[in-house]
């Protein structure tokens, strides 16, 4: 590479790099905009509705400004223009939502709540919402735990064992494709409880992946592998659980997200059907109640709590599954 080339090359990648940067710091000026637009209009206009009730409008703001700090954190330590480009959006979406209350386009705040009066249900029934996530999660990882220890044990057997494959294959083909949401309802109503209910829910929606997961992995083994840990006259046990399970544990940690969502849907739908406790049962009584705003706070905690889950399993496979990520 000759002179002129190399120079023409940096002049190219600083032109470049300063278009990058003109955009990430575009994105930046709309977003920090938004979000502005939506903090002063929140503060200074009133909406309108039917009902006549103005709800306290301070625990929407305080969303606004943690959703804006937790923007700028991402901003300042991913340094990529999607992350601010999903700020826009949002900020746009609750922009639109709270005008067509302010200029008096929507008047029903019973049906469709304006943001002031959804964000104002975390502060009236903050109890009622968290006593429900830890209903939720408590049963969530107690049926975890046992889905996985049973499902991953019973695979690396079946996995390893021809003989025990055989047996546990077409049962798993068979039940496994069905979703566990169609038979909630006749566990609740068979169970001897709703705690028994719940851990058996759970426990289907990640047992059967895993196992099969499992299963699959083992199989797929290098041949190699095992020969040269049988050369080395380790038992059976420490094959499975010191030669093959490290080897296959990426592949459940990968599987392990899908399952935990799944589950988690699960446990709701069936605290719908016959809770004391958790988030589905906080949904299904504001339902009866017709109050549509809790339904909807309810529906949003769902999925914030799933989101969660989601990014824990993520830094999870990370930490385990650190070559893909290199």
């Amino acid at each position: 590479m000759n002179i002129s080339t190399y120079f023409k090359s940096k002049i190219n990648s600083i032109k470049r790099n300063s278009a990058d940067y003109k955009k990430l710091i575009l994105g930046f000026l709309i977003a920090t905009t938004l979000f502005v637009l939506n903090l002063v209009f929140a503060i200074v206009l009133d909406y309108k509705t039917s009902h006549k009730y103005i709800y306290p409008n301070n625990t929407y703001i305080m969303f606004l400004i943690i959703f804006e700090i937790y923007y700028l954190i991402m901003f300042v330590t991913k340094k990529r223009k999607s992350v601010s480009d999903v700020a826009i959006v949002f900020f746009s979406f609750l922009l639109i939502w709270e005008l067509s209350y302010k200029l008096g386009k929507t008047h029903n705040d019973l049906l469709i709540p304006a943001p002031e009066g959804l964000f104002h249900i975390y502060k009236e029934k903050k109890e009622e919402i968290t006593d429900g996530i830890i209903a939720s999660i408590k049963l969530l990882t107690f049926g975890i735990i046992i889905a996985l220890v049973f499902g991953v044990v019973l695979g690396l057997l079946a996995g390893f064992i021809p003989r025990v494959r055989e047996v546990i294959m077409p049962i798993a083909n068979v039940i496994s494709p069905i979703p566990p949401l169609i038979y909630t309802p006749y566990v609740v109503m068979i169970a001897p409880t709703f705690y028994v209910a719940s851990v058996f829910v759970i426990f289907s929606s990640v047992f059967w992946p895993t196992l099969t997961q499992t299963i699959n992995s083992v199989k797929s083994i290098d041949k190699k592998v095992i020969d040269a840990a049988k050369t080395m006259g380790v038992s059976t046990p420490q094959m499975l659980f010191k030669v093959i399970f490290p080897y296959i544990l990426p592949s459940i940690i990968v599987g392990l997200s899908r399952s935990l969502r799944a589950a988690f849907l699960c446990l709701t739908g069936a605290e719908m059907l016959g809770a004391s406790a958790g988030l589905g049962f906080f949904i299904k009584t504001y339902e009866r109640n017709l109050d549509f705003r809790a339904i909807l706070a309810g529906i949003l905690v769902l999925a914030l709590v799933v989101s969660v889950i989601d990014i824990l399993v993520k830094k999870l496979e990370k930490r385990v599954i650190k070559w893909s990520y290199s």
